[in-house]
């Protein structure tokens, strides 16, 4: 079986020598990207190429069995798929998309899709239709139930593939383990959040103070936005100035600009294939920030993460995936070691088998679409059930409740 998996390229190469336009690029514009693509890739057993989004569709057609598109959050009022949508409609092999997500502020919230996208997302569900198969795996409920209330069609909400990274069935004790292994936290990661998001600054600088300690130095992981990667890259002289004094602002206003400048030399990093970065996640006792794939890439990496959220889309893949969320809105209190140690409550037990029940639509999914799953997913599902739709975890609701 010949699968063209939708990618900007198959890896970053050499990225310690590469220019930055190039490198931003392969990432597809936002580093958490290499997350879930990594992910799709590892957990189909076939032959496997990575074709751009701009193929064209006629040698995919010559060329491949399947089409298999790693989904990230395109339905909004963000996008505009029309000219995808228009190109894609020619393809003959099915089109399966994996992780497809809706952005909104709030649950309460419908989307609203430009033409383009809307019509994108007709074309995948015709594609689905025409070769007898649902073709759309979404992040959650809630992305499910704004495409059927746009579309009418069904699709299987189940949440990002990047909750199967690791192979190994005993994840969640694994973490657990870590997580109880000390009183508190020492060595703490930072998941950078967009330095304009006014509503996370009080508590991005107070996780940014508590990464600083002196003994256990963290690291500040960014993914996005554009200036927030050329940062970690030392590339100031590229940064757009306002940009940057709102990221100085953000971050420590109370270092000089060039204290700030050494500052980012010495915490800020960025990652370019996903075992480095999920290598670097496993020196730390916790990662903590506004990115949801780089606390999935920490609990992949048998670490404790939490996800401060600010948005459904994070929310809704942190409820999907039961890696544990503060809402950013409820965070009131001083944030110090010893709350966010009473705060974040896991259960490694019941993880496992929530991921164990998950897996097992997940591949029961893959199945149904005509393709392979890898072994580590059956070894994952278990005996997991992949009848109906399966509740979150009792340790996600702790953590909800914890905050309040």
């Amino acid at each position: 079986m010949k699968v063209g998996l939708l990618w900007e390229s198959e890896d970053c190469g050499l990225y310690s020598n590469e220019d930055f336009d190039t490198l931003f690029r392969q990432v597809g514009n936002n580093n958490g990207n290499l997350a879930f693509v990594h992910a799709v890739a590892s957990q189909i057993d076939a032959e496997i190429s990575v074709y751009p989004w701009h193929v064209d569709p006629e040698l995919l057609n010559k060329e491949v069995d399947f089409v298999v598109i790693p989904c990230a959050n395109q339905l909004g009022d963000h996008t505009d798929l029309g000219r995808l949508g228009e190109r894609f409609a020619t393809v003959r092999k099915p089109i399966v998309a994996i992780g497809l997500g809706a952005q909104a502020e709030d649950f309460a919230e419908d989307i609203r899709l430009t033409a383009g996208t809307k019509a994108w997302l007709d074309m995948l569900i015709e594609n689905g239709r025409r070769h007898g198969i649902q073709n759309i795996y979404t992040r959650g409920p809630y992305t499910s139930d704004q495409i059927l209330k746009l579309t009418g069609a069904q699709t299987l909400a189940n949440g990002c593939p990047s909750h199967f990274i690791d192979p190994r069935p005993d994840l969640g004790q694994r973490i657990e383990a870590s997580w109880t292994a000390s009183p508190l936290p020492q060595r703490i990661a930072v998941a950078a959040g967009h330095e304009s998001w006014e509503n996370t600054r009080e508590i991005e600088q107070q996780l940014i103070a508590l990464m600083m300690d002196p003994q256990f130095p963290g690291v500040y992981i960014v993914q996005s936005m554009e200036s927030m990667v050329m940062l970690s890259r030392g590339l100031f002289d590229r940064i757009d100035p306002d940009a940057l004094k709102r990221i100085h602002s953000h971050t420590v206003p109370h270092y000089t600009v060039e204290q700030f400048k050494t500052w980012a030399l010495n915490y800020a990093r960025s990652y370019y294939d996903v075992p480095a970065w999920m290598d670097e996640l496993r020196r730390h006792d916790l990662l903590i920030g506004a990115r949801f794939h780089g606390a999935q890439l920490a609990i992949q990496a048998g670490r404790m993460a939490c996800t401060v959220t600010v948005d459904t889309r994070t929310e809704e893949m942190c409820r999907e995936t039961g890696v544990p969320f503060l809402r950013a809105s409820e965070l009131k209190a001083p944030l110090t070691r010893v709350r966010l140690k009473e705060m974040i409550q896991f259960d490694g037990e019941a993880y496992d088998d929530y991921r164990s029940r998950k897996c097992a639509r997940y591949v029961d999914f893959l199945k149904g679409c005509g393709l392979k799953p890898s072994r580590f997913l059956l070894d994952i599902a278990g005996d997991g059930k992949a009848d109906g739709r399966v509740p979150a975890p009792t340790a996600v609701d702790q953590v909800v409740a914890a905050a309040n």
